[in-house]
């Protein structure tokens, strides 16, 4: 059973770890066994980043996910924020955690981070969701849950910033929960985001901070008046 409450944070030469305690599994262990058998596991969804790769794991009868991140942050003010609210997957681990001692569930759960100092990069052990994700036209049907879980989320300070079908899970139970979450930045600014995408997408409505949302149509306008100059199509 985990124990959601306990982050445990160690240096191991150039890696440095956060992970949850757990009386049955070794997440540092597992993360050993990975590396070790690196290329020996199914691929999943290949991306176009260089450095980025998801693997599915089976583990004593569990599922996995194990995600490699190398990609490295060029934009200044991307680098000044990560310096101001501390490394990204570092921080989702802690929100992650919470949601979690709270049974919110609401979202995946991150066990393992780790990061090397040396090749700048990340490593990530997830639990595997089994389900599906859903269709477009499924994000209405299933709004009401969407609607809790996006709000739910922005309540322990995380956001999608990229609401569409493919970044929700439906389980077997029909339950939804979200993916690919978002916690750095201005996170007041981009709750603001998902409340236009899931307005304006799927008519959906939820409750963001009070300033933002005028700020976020503002400069979702410009970029927009921007785009139709510059030829490019909305």
């Amino acid at each position: 059973m985990n124990n959601f409450a306990k982050i445990i944070e160690v240096q191991r030469g150039d890696m440095k770890f956060a992970y949850v305690q757990n009386d049955e599994i070794n997440y540092l262990e597992l993360f050993d066994q990975f590396l070790a058998e690196e290329g020996h596991h199914e691929l999943l969804d290949p991306s176009d980043k260089l450095e980025r790769y998801t693997y599915l794991i089976d583990h004593n009868e569990s599922k996995f996910i194990f995600k490699i991140d190398g990609g490295i942050e060029h934009r200044l003010e991307r680098r000044l924020i990560a310096k101001i609210t501390g490394d990204f997957y570092f921080n989702l681990i802690r929100k992650l955690a919470k949601i979690s001692l709270d049974n919110a569930d609401i979202a995946y759960e991150l066990y393992l981070v780790a990061f090397d100092q040396k090749t700048k990069r990340h490593y990530m052990i997830f639990n595997f969701i089994e389900g599906r994700s859903l269709k477009w036209e499924e994000m209405k049907e299933y709004g009401e849950q969407v609607k809790n879980c996006i709000e739910k989320l922005h309540s322990y300070n995380l956001v999608s910033n990229d609401i569409h079908g493919g970044n929700f899970i439906l389980t077997p139970e029909g339950k939804i929960k979200a993916i690919d979450l978002t916690n750095s930045g201005f996170i007041w600014l981009t709750k603001a985001n998902d409340a236009i995408e899931l307005k304006e997408r799927f008519d959906i409505k939820i409750k963001v901070p009070f300033f933002a949302m005028p700020i976020k149509k503002f400069t979702h306008g410009f970029k927009r008046l921007s785009r139709k100059i510059r030829g490019k199509e909305d």
